[in-house]
């Protein structure tokens, strides 16, 4: 079985409890405006150009046989000419052109991930992430069995906009199920995000209610999810769902506006990272809706 990933992440300590080695998954069915990760959005590979390790040389446009690459005052692609021949990479003297997006067997894929097992300890582990996992389901489901195979802690980074069977698939091979809920509002979340919600949220309540362990997590995001209204329904649907439930609000990380500079696409988020004072008053929020159990970075 294969699947197709475009990054892996060693030491990470935010994908999870621990120290632990992520995945990422290439492919996404939402359309969020300020993704961390674009380049994962697209299920397929792709040629990445990183404009900074650019000398301007042109030679990547010469040897492209495909003319899918023109040099103006950077270099230009034309993804619907490029049949990621590499000879453009090898070319290359910056290393300023590489392919997102490798195909690999889940047993590639679980000994990347299992390489770094000797620095998990007891609370570490590896982690799938995107992109979105459940994208591909049948492939990290058959990665993570390999790895608790191995008896390696798992968890899984989603949205959980998925058919049924993808989440029960995925249950018996999980620890940690790390769940966005970006916005309650169907509505919002379908002109923000390009899908409604429902299927999201009828998976959330079935894997609350077969006990998984489960982290729900919004990424604050000035113009979008970052109101009031917006936390404090997610937080009263949460209590409603599992009184018990973990929260964390994740602040926005504006890091990302490079990549969407690389691909030549504007980045639509203005504003920076909230400040201290702005995420107290959020968790204010939780502790007022009545949740005991807030996680914060």
């Amino acid at each position: 079985m294969k699947g197709i990933i475009f990054d892996l992440k060693r030491f990470a300590v935010h994908d999870g409890e621990g120290l632990r080695t992520t995945l990422f998954f290439k492919g996404c069915p939402l359309h969020c405006p300020w993704c961390q990760n674009p380049e994962g959005m697209d299920g397929t590979p792709a040629l990445w150009y990183s404009p900074g390790d650019c000398l301007k040389c042109g030679t990547c446009a010469a040897v492209c046989k495909e003319k899918a690459l023109k040099l103006t005052d950077r270099i230009h692609i034309d993804a619907s000419r490029c049949s990621l021949c590499q000879s453009c990479q090898e070319a290359c003297p910056g290393a300023a052109l590489r392919q997102i997006g490798t195909e690999l067997t889940a047993e590639e894929a679980a000994k990347k991930l299992l390489r770094d097992r000797v620095f998990f300890g007891e609370t570490g582990g590896v982690t799938l992430s995107g992109g979105e996992v459940l994208v591909q389901w049948r492939f990290a489901a058959e990665v993570l069995r390999l790895c608790k195979q191995e008896g390696v802690n798992t968890a899984v980074e989603t949205c959980l906009l998925a058919p049924r069977e993808a989440v029960e698939a995925m249950l018996p091979v999980t620890d940690e199920f790390l769940i966005d809920i970006k916005f309650l509002d169907t509505k919002l979340h379908k002109k923000h995000l390009g899908a409604g919600n429902e299927q999201i949220l009828e998976n959330y309540e079935y894997l609350s209610a077969k006990g998984a362990h489960i982290l729900v997590r919004t990424p604050l995001i000035p113009g979008y999810t970052a109101a009031e209204e917006n936390i404090r329904s997610i937080a009263r649907y949460i209590r409603s769902v599992n009184p018990d439930g973990a929260y964390e609000l994740l602040n926005f990380n504006p890091l990302c506006r490079s990549k969407y500079a690389a691909m030549e696409r504007d980045y639509p988020v203005e504003g920076k990272a909230l400040s201290g004072e702005e995420m107290e008053r959020f968790y204010e929020i939780l502790e007022q809706e009545g949740i005991v159990h807030i996680v914060k970075e």
